[in-house]
């Protein structure tokens, strides 16, 4: 079993043999010469210096690993691009991005993440990235005056950029300057008509805060530009998400009509903390629900948490009910993780097998 398997093999195999009891971004970098290059992040443009061919291949996997919710192995790579190229203030904003997240290795790591960001703000003041990681970070901290004087320093070096503004405004809420924070959304609305990213900030603010007038707004907005914009329950549940608000969660789910099976799938993999405690919830009311099951076991592994993993294995009645399609890819993909490609075929036919 190699390194990257974040739960023992043992316990795998465990849920393994209980699955018989079932049936049924990247950096993305182009020349532009004169030594710079331009790169997709997070589906912004930047251009930047160019850093050389062996930071640069391990930037790329560091992006991948990250996509895959790799943190350990991610932040692994990007130190290896930065023994290449020390003075890259984007590898170091986003080292300092990636290691001040919670990952499944462990929790957030703040001290080297501000480090790294304080000294891709020492190589170039204005590059609004750093500005950003570095006001999510204190932030999280609970620095927020800190963290807000942050946050509008990276708007004010990259206007165009929702994500800085949003934050800003965030914040605002959050220290009761409502007035202050729709004045830099419906200015960022203004400057970027055009910017589909720009009213969904918008509408999702309106969402949240019940500013009917906004929402009518941002809702016309997008549908100018062809973009259905999302109901206010589907908008609710993915704020619900973002913030880990499992009470708000819950709500937007009776409102969107899905079970309390179907709501812990939804919350395992990008909220796991409140989905295990969804999933926990269900199973107390019904040991027979194999996808609240299969939610739980998920959410312990993003978290890395054998304690709860080990609780959850044992929480499965005799007779389970049939899992969902959704249930059975999670399961698929977690089997996957630790076991590789063969695992995941072994389950398959023994689902199929079992099925017959």
């Amino acid at each position: 079993m190699s390194s990257r398997s974040r739960l023992s093999a043992h316990a795998i195999g465990r849920a393994f043999l209980r699955v018989g009891r079932l049936a049924p971004v990247l950096l993305v970098g182009g020349c532009l010469g004169g030594g710079t290059v331009a790169r997709v992040m997070d589906g912004h443009v930047v251009e930047g210096r160019a850093i050389d061919e062996e930071a640069y291949a391990a930037s790329l996997r560091a992006g991948i690993d990250d996509a895959e919710g790799d943190r350990e192995h991610a932040l692994e790579e990007l130190e290896r691009a930065l023994g290449a190229d020390p003075d890259s203030p984007e590898l170091l904003a986003r080292y300092g991005e990636i290691a001040c997240r919670p990952g499944r290795d462990g929790p957030a790591r703040p001290g080297p993440a501000l480090a790294a960001l304080s000294r891709a703000i020492a190589l170039d003041a204005t590059y609004a990235p750093a500005w950003l990681g570095r006001a999510r970070c204190l932030s999280l901290l609970g620095r927020q005056h800190e963290a807000l004087t942050a946050a509008v320093v990276a708007a004010e070096n990259d206007p165009s950029d929702p994500r800085a503004t949003e934050f800003v405004a965030e914040l605002l809420f959050a220290a009761g300057q409502p007035a202050d924070a729709w004045a830099w959304l419906d200015g960022l609305a203004t400057l970027e008509p055009n910017s589909r990213e720009a009213q969904r900030a918008l509408l999702s603010a309106a969402l949240r805060e019940h500013d009917v007038v906004r929402e009518r707004l941002a809702r016309e907005a997008l549908n100018k530009l062809g973009e259905q914009a999302p109901n206010a329950a589907a908008s609710a549940l993915s704020d619900a998400v973002a913030r880990a608000d499992l009470s708000a969660a819950r709500r937007a789910a009776l409102d969107l009509h899905l079970s309390s099976s179907a709501l812990a799938l939804r919350l395992a993999k990008d909220a796991p903390s409140i989905g295990f405690e969804q999933a926990s919830s269900v199973l107390a009311a019904d040991p027979s629900a194999s996808d609240a099951w299969i939610a739980g076991l998920a959410a312990a592994d993003e978290l890395g948490d054998r304690e709860r993993f080990e609780l959850m294995l044992r929480a499965l009645a005799p007779e389970p009910l049939p899992p969902s399609a959704l249930g059975l890819e999670l399961l698929a993909e977690l089997v996957a993780r630790h076991t590789g490609g063969d695992g995941r075929a072994a389950l398959s036919q023994a689902l199929t097998g079992r099925s017959k």
